[in-house]
């Protein structure tokens, strides 16, 4: 089952060809799951695997519902219950990472309308869900897969509204085997209607990787673009940048300019954070202070461009930064890049109870994707110098490392990479009693570009199939009428290119897909550049019209105050240089 599980996955050609059938497998593969042991192990590598590097398809969404509603149910009265953390725990938070992930892209692509039944039974599990976050705030990389489940839950079941009743009546009346939206006619879901917009900095993410994937000429310009909405990472709603980090990620892989934009980004949320939280009386102990979850989201898109950044400076410069020197800084409290080197050599604050006790989250982060990174490089010899280096600051950030928790990520990675190696996952030439390979989201921010795009940013290019010239043997039919069609040829009418060079007038030759795509690229920028000059100005406009309004009020007020004095002063209620009122009438007789 298992293997059957394995082929219609797709697992070798990343998701496609005649015989895969995604909903199927992924329905065979969770039911798998429920079994204890190396079967569970076995079949949640495959779920992994799978809803990482397969294409996107709406025909995903009944199943995907199916999949989140079994994680939560597993984690929630299953993993939740034990005293001690299980790989599979590992495992199920990963998956339902993933499942969210699908699900908010199909969310945000318009694909959900019609879910409703499925959308409301999510958000019942998902309070559950929220009872369990206590059981992981010792281990990050759990806990921010759940508080991702929980916010991407929130987007979907938004706008689901439930009709006045109580789900406790509804649930009690209902018949075993029907759906409790059947058994009641009063009972009704509603979904508001809302479009679904996102946030320039990933709409800008998305035009960078496009920009990537057809050479375009204006990157610098986009990318210097890009920096302007910063800022928008610090906003409570931090989806689209966990979506947008997903997006510069994989253009990453491909451009140093974009590690370097990407770097920067991460390095001024993580000083301004720091620094707002300094600027408070006193540091708050908890997690919630900050959003700490993009900054984790950073570490796993980091490890990816470690381990298949396309060129070898790609992946040095991810894990050293741009500055070659592996020297200590001078100033530990300051961040000076957003590499592994740099987040494991920043101290933010020296003191026991300041705000270091909202970073150690993303050195956990580090420390635990650096275990993965050299579990992952064993045995590869074009890439020993790599891994040594990452041996090398491993272990020299444990000797160093005085919290405990940070240390707790290294035990929780090796242990998870030393479980038995799966047979329908590691490659025959591995030994049975080699250290486990730790599966590693690779292709999931290519699919959530490539969805996304297709349906916020315009085609940059019509669709037009290659011809393919079909070989047909020529039959002897043909030669006898030869003659005919030689004459029908000559009688026909002249084509669209023969009628204009008998007319004399020059063909320009038809610009290839690349030019046609750069124009068009650089037409989206432009016109979405326009669209916020406008907005910019009107809101200049209205700013200068609030200002005249404000000094013409000021102006009223002090009038105002000048006149109230006069009157104290003269008893008058005439403005200056008025006469009263009978003057007034003196001087007209006059």
């Amino acid at each position: 089952m298992l293997a059957r599980c394995k082929r219609r996955s797709g697992l070798g050609t990343l998701g496609s060809g005649k015989h895969v059938d995604l909903p199927v497998a992924w329905t065979e593969a969770i039911i798998l799951a429920q079994c204890k042991g190396e079967i569970q192990e076995e079949a949640l590598d495959i779920l992994l695997i799978s809803l990482d590097h397969a294409p996107m398809n709406p025909e995903q969404v009944p199943v995907l519902f199916f999949i989140a509603e079994s994680i939560l149910y597993r984690i929630c009265y299953d993993a939740a219950q034990k005293s001690y953390l299980y790989s599979s725990e590992i495992k199920l938070s990963k998956v339902g990472f993933l499942v969210f992930l699908r699900l908010l892209v199909f969310h945000l692509c318009g694909h959900l309308k019609s879910s409703g039944e499925h959308t409301y039974r999510l958000y019942i599990d998902l309070k559950a869900l929220s009872a369990c976050e206590v059981c992981y705030q010792p281990y990050p990389n759990i806990l921010s897969a759940v508080h991702f489940m929980l916010k991407a839950g929130e987007t979907i079941c938004g706008a689901v509204v439930l009709s006045d009743l109580n789900l406790e009546e509804i649930q009690k009346q209902r018949p075993r085997g029907m759906s409790f939206l059947n058994s009641d006619p009063s009972v009704q879901i509603k979904l508001e209607q809302k479009e679904n917009k996102i946030q320039p900095f990933l709409w800008h993410s998305l035009v960078v990787w496009v920009c990537i994937h057809n050479n375009s000429s204006r990157l610098d310009e986009v990318l210097q673009h890009l920096l302007f909405y910063k800022d928008e990472l610090h906003q409570k709603n931090w989806l689209d940048s966990v979506l947008g980090l997903l997006v510069l990620g994989e253009a990453a892989k491909l451009n140093l300019s974009c590690l370097k934009v990407l770097m920067d980004l991460v390095r001024d949320f993580i000083s301004s954070s720091m620094s707002l939280q300094k600027q408070k009386d006193s540091c708050m102990q908890n997690l919630s202070s900050w959003s700490w979850e993009i900054g984790y989201v950073y570490t796993t898109v980091l490890r990816d461009i470690c381990l298949n950044g396309i060129i070898s400076d790609l992946q040095k410069t991810a894990f050293l930064g741009f500055c070659d020197c592996t020297k200590p800084p001078k100033h530990p409290e300051e961040l000076r890049g957003a590499s592994f080197f740099d987040l494991l050599q920043y101290s933010p604050s020296d003191g026991p109870h300041d705000c270091e006790e909202l970073f150690w989250v993303i050195r956990y982060g580090v420390v635990y994707n650096l275990v993965v990174m050299c579990n992952e490089l064993c045995g590869d010899v074009s890439r020993e110098g790599l891994r040594n280096a990452m041996w090398n600051a491993l272990q020299k950030q444990k000797n160093n490392e005085r919290d405990g928790r940070v240390l707790e990520a290294v035990r929780v990675a090796e242990a998870e990479a030393n479980g038995p190696a799966n047979p329908f996952i590691s490659s025959s030439a591995n030994a049975p009693s080699s250290p486990r390979t730790l599966i590693s989201c690779q292709y999931v921010g290519w699919r959530v570009a490539s969805a996304l795009s297709q349906v916020y940013l315009p085609p940059t290019g019509p669709n037009i199939p290659l011809p393919s010239k079909s070989k047909q043997k020529v039959s002897p039919v043909k030669y006898q009428y030869s003659e005919q069609r030689d004459v029908e040829k000559r009688t026909a009418r002249p084509s669209l290119r023969e009628e204009l060079l008998q007319a004399r007038i020059p063909i320009y030759p038809y610009p290839d897909i690349f030019t046609r795509t750069d124009r068009a690229l650089k037409k989206i920028i432009e016109d979405q550049w326009q669209k916020e000059l406008q907005i910019r100005l009107k809101e200049e406009e209205w700013l200068l019209e609030i200002e005249l309004q404000e000094k013409q009020r000021k102006e009223e007020e002090h009038f105002r105050e000048i006149m109230k004095r006069r009157e104290e002063k003269v008893h008058k209620k005439t403005k200056p240089y008025e006469l009263p009122a009978k003057h007034q009438d003196e001087d007209l007789i006059k």
